[in-house]
């Protein structure tokens, strides 16, 4: 150990919602805790829906806190759609009971995160922005503290809050594979803009989720339409990676779904004022992580604590944060209590792998495990590794489509609305390590990295070769996930660089 280390009580990776929580607790507790958050400002990088079940984070906070988040509408419609090709659409009779979302509130992610960050400074704990892990520190199997940008920072404890497909979570469970869940994590990537209206449309408070078109019938995901007041619309598409299609192009799946006149409608006239993109961890009770990581805890979004079927994972990140803080405060090495919501993911534990058949299937299969209460359909059933999903390409890929005008303005238009910035020193966080792999997958898949990435990071020259824009880059972490040779190497940035996301 260096004379000049940091130590601490706690360490936690990364700011979003879990980590603060995490940190909110432990420094309410007495324990000297630093939380490092790549982005330049808290809550830079935090993205979702979002409406929250917010009871996890009062019992934190009290009624004063409370009251100094940022709370958009309360949902008070909300609506269920079937989308089929061309125009038409179809409204469910009813919401689905674990998707009703009546009176909650809307709240953007990342102006969520900044409140929180205020919070958990107020309570003690010492938040640190633009700070990048580069990883774990290990003492005879156990962690014991970080590295990040050349210095030391011990900790007691080490709790990972580094988002959906974590780098430093990967390296904790590669080093402690038994703490990891009995099936692999699925993820989707969901694409999301902020939509500014020109003037109040009135309908604040509304809600409308889809399914159906433009996804095939076989991928699991849909949307999402959230009027958050009478000026701002956030509006999303998740799409499952395990799809195997390797001719698909995210973002112009985005665009054709927002095409759609029941989506259209929500933001005519509007102009893209936010856009951004992540993943999201849909596994559920099987796959999300349980076991030990002697010294560590894993957290939120880290650990695959969401549900997938209620399409909420806020207020599981709250709870799981919660915690890990209250196993760190007593000393217990173990993975900690399991968030207090968790019952409900372990009821509808096989929820996602039904869709493994197709959308029909699956939600047949959920309803069935709704009625049920868990018990059908019965034991575990696996999931997929999207790395392996990909079939050879048949036919032509979807190709970017250009410029369109409002809404529908493209991708370059997108990026200017994710306020990305990027220094492009230490020789960049996106690597191609095998150019041979890289020809190979071109003629076999036509170079899918081209069209899973939302932020145009994968390009192919006539000359088939491929240029890397990491100035592009959202951080979504898909690449890592999807290529099919495991040719791309993707490693956090630097403190600060990446997107800078605001009301998203």
């Amino acid at each position: 150990m260096s004379e000049d280390a940091l130590e601490f009580d706690a360490v936690v990776v990364g700011g979003g919602v879990a980590g603060l929580a995490c940190a909110i607790r432990l420094a309410r507790g007495g324990a000297g805790v630093m939380v490092l958050e790549k982005s330049e400002r808290a809550g830079g990088h935090l993205l979702s829906g979002a409406v929250m079940r917010t009871g996890a984070l009062e019992a934190l906070l009290g009624a004063e806190g409370m009251a100094r988040m940022p709370w958009k509408a309360r949902v008070s419609k909300e609506g269920f759609y079937g989308l089929l090709g061309g125009k038409a659409s179809v409204r469910l009779p009813f919401v689905p009971p674990k998707m009703r979302m009546g009176g909650l509130p809307m709240v953007s992610v990342s102006e969520l995160g900044a409140a929180l960050a205020k919070e958990a400074e107020a309570a003690g704990a010492e938040v640190v922005t633009g700070q990048t892990v580069d990883g774990l520190l290990w003492e005879g199997g156990r962690v014991a503290g970080v590295r990040s940008g050349g210095e030391e920072i011990r900790a007691k404890w080490t709790v990972l809050a580094d988002g959906s497909a974590g780098v430093v979570t990967g390296e904790a469970l590669a080093r402690c594979p038994g703490a990891a869940g009995e099936n692999p994590m699925s993820y989707a990537l969901g694409i999301k803009e902020l939509v500014e209206l020109p003037e109040d449309d009135g309908r604040a408070g509304e809600v409308v989720h889809t399914f159906g078109h433009p996804l095939p019938w076989r991928m699991y995901g849909g949307g999402f339409v959230y009027h958050l007041d009478g000026r701002h619309v956030a509006l999303g598409l998740a799409m499952a990676l395990d799809d195997r299609d390797a001719g698909l192009n995210a973002h112009e799946l985005f665009r054709a779904w927002k095409r759609h006149p029941r989506v259209a409608e929500h933001v005519a006239g509007g102009t893209v004022a936010g856009y951004g993109a992540r993943l999201v961890p849909e596994g559920g009770w099987f796959s999300a992580v349980r076991g030990t990581v002697p010294g560590a805890k894993i957290v939120g979004d880290a650990g695959g604590w969401v549900d997938g079927m209620e399409l909420k994972g806020l207020h599981l990140a709250v709870e799981s944060g919660v915690a890990a803080a209250e196993a760190v405060l007593k000393g217990e090495e173990g993975p900690g209590a399991l968030p207090a919501s968790a019952e409900g993911m372990r009821k509808t534990r096989n929820y996602r792998a039904g869709f493994r058949w197709g959308v029909p299937v699956g939600m047949g299969l959920a309803g069935m495990a709704w009625v049920t209460g868990g018990a059908l359909p019965p034991g575990r059933w696996g999931l997929r590794e999207e790395r392996g999903t990909m079939r050879p390409l048949k036919g032509e890929a979807v190709a970017a489509k250009g410029d369109g005008a409002g809404v529908d303005a493209g991708l370059d238009r997108d990026l200017f609305a994710a306020n990305l910035k990027y220094r492009g020193g230490g020789g960049g966080h996106i690597r191609l390590k095998d150019a041979e792999a890289c020809r190979k997958c071109a003629e076999v898949y036509g170079a899918p990295c081209t069209r899973f990435c939302p932020a145009g990071v994968y390009e192919r020259g006539e000359d088939g070769t491929m240029r890397v824009r990491r100035e592009n880059c959202l951080q979504c972490r898909t690449c890592r996930l999807k290529c099919p040779m495991d040719a791309i190497e993707w490693v956090t940035p630097q403190g600060g660089d990446g997107p800078d996301w605001r009301g998203m």
